[in-house]
């Protein structure tokens, strides 16, 4: 038995049994990374030695019966998570040497639950989008490695799927934990505006921003989710309700329970083979015994416009320090923020007078319906080739920035929870569902995501070894 190949639930389990340590859990991980990384790209900064320290006093807690929650389980941060005396780039030449002084607070949280961080990784520069990153080469997807990944947690969701780790935390403005889990076959979850603190966490847009894990399953997700939770004093944003637990929704009966299906905006542009799938597992997650029923929200287009007027607006702003260095396209690459347009102070009020408007529709929407979350597919296509990163909408190629956000960039305007599990493969890569909910209510989606695990088998589906152990094209020049 590889231990890398293990859920974070099922290590514990076996540490709790004496029958596996941390210190041979954490070799099989890097055993693992040096295997698959030189063709994935998914590592920026190992941390090899560290881990196996950090391991070593995870074995002896167990030894002496005073194990933590996430004790010896292993774990990598996105690179835009500050780690005290560890390089965290933000995924730029501008910072490739940078080493902060203090640990961002979910990071502090992760340690001190007895987690063993193994890396920092990959993501797209300053984690805005586009095509892949020019200072540390292309993450590649571990279902094809000619494929991306998806951005920005690019390398959190190709490390957890080639099985280099159980878990990452990726961050999330406009679907970057759920799109890279729906290409990679995860379960991740963008949690509700606030739930999870930022400080410490390279910021995109403040009003968007979000943080949460990726992993293998549903059990694994909310046992990260409890750890990191609940307020901080460095994050004014971060929010002071109690943090429920979410452990204790996994496996909870879900007969009884509505689900609104959003079709309009949300089922456009959908590949055919993707939408064939997803109706698959509508099917399959009415047989849990949820009821599906139809539903829609009004201007969805304008709902989309106002989220990237806001993400523009303060990707720019938090950015203002270095923008002049951004035409700098040879030492840079930055991606979507060299080509963001700039945005009237008028319609940024505008949108964020409207995210009001919006909640407001949401919440009616599932009262008048007697909803407990919505459905939608968490991407329309499969993940783009990185030699050109245009997909098939089933009308034809487009750029994948055209519909890569579409059905997830309105639940981070509206700060509403949102998670998504793997669905039926398609062309050999995943697809996947998403479940949004009500503010505060991530509980309701892990028990609607663990429901929909213990009746299929997607989530366990692992991309095939041998691609992984080839040769791909190079990603030399990357700062090492």
């Amino acid at each position: 038995m590889n231990l890398s190949d293990l859920t974070a639930t099922e290590l514990l389990g076996l540490y709790a049994a004496g029958e596996a340590s941390p210190v041979e859990a954490v070799q099989d991980c890097f055993a693992r990374i040096s295997a698959v990384n030189p063709v994935l790209n998914a590592v920026l900064t190992p941390l090899e030695e560290q881990a196996l320290a950090a391991a070593r006093t995870s074995a002896d807690r167990w030894a002496a019966g005073t194990a933590r929650p996430l004790e010896g389980v292993p774990y990598g941060l996105k690179d835009i998570v500050a780690t005290a005396g560890i390089r965290t780039t933000g995924g730029s030449a501008l910072y490739a040497d940078h080493v902060p002084t203090t640990d961002a607070t979910l990071a502090a949280r992760l340690r001190d639950a007895g987690g063993v961080l193994l890396a920092k990784l990959h993501t797209f520069e300053f984690a805005c989008g586009g095509a892949q990153n020019r200072t540390f080469g292309p993450c590649r997807n571990p279902w094809d490695v000619e494929r991306t990944t998806g951005g920005s947690s690019s390398g959190s969701g190709s490390a957890v799927a080639a099985r280099m780790l159980p878990v990452a935390i990726g961050t999330d403005t406009g679907g970057s934990i759920r799109i890279p889990s729906s290409y990679c076959g995860l379960t991740g979850i963008k949690p509700t505006y606030g739930r999870v603190p930022r400080d410490g966490v390279m910021g995109m847009s403040w009003t968007m921003d979000h943080a949460g894990p990726m992993t293998r399953s549903a059990a694994d997700a909310a046992l990260v989710l409890d750890v990191i939770s609940g307020a901080s004093a460095g994050d004014p944003t971060s929010s002071a309700r109690p943090v429920p637990d979410h452990t204790a929704a996994i496996g909870a009966s879900v007969a009884g329970r509505r689900v609104g299906r959003l079709r309009g905006w949300f089922e456009e542009r959908m590949h055919p083979a993707v939408g064939a799938a997803y109706e698959s597992a509508l099917v399959e997650l009415a047989g849990t015994g949820v009821e599906v029923v139809d539903v829609e929200l009004e201007e969805v287009d304008v709902i989309a416009a106002a989220s990237w007027t806001v993400i523009y607006s303060e990707m720019l702003s938090l950015h203002a320090d270095v923008a002049h260095l951004i035409e700098d396209r040879d030492a840079m690459g930055a991606g979507i923020l060299s080509a963001t347009p700039y945005v009237h102070a008028a319609d940024y009020l505008k949108a964020l007078r409207y995210r009001a408007v919006f909640q407001q529709q949401l919440d009616s929407v599932m009262a008048a319906a007697g909803l407990d979350a919505f459905v939608t597919p968490a991407a329309t296509t499969t993940p783009p080739k990185l030699a050109d990163m245009l997909v098939d909408t089933g009308d034809g190629l487009v750029d994948w920035l055209d519909v890569a956000s579409r059905v997830t960039v309105p639940f981070n305007y509206s700060g509403s929870p949102a998670l998504v599990v793997p669905g039926a493969l398609v062309d050999g890569v995943p697809t996947s569902v998403q479940l949004a909910g009500r503010p505060h209510d991530e509980p309701t989606l892990f028990a609607l995501a663990s429901a929909f695990q213990a009746a299929t088998t997607h989530h366990l589906s692992r991309p095939a070894e041998e691609p992984l152990h080839t040769t791909a094209p190079s990603t030399a020049g990357a700062p090492a």
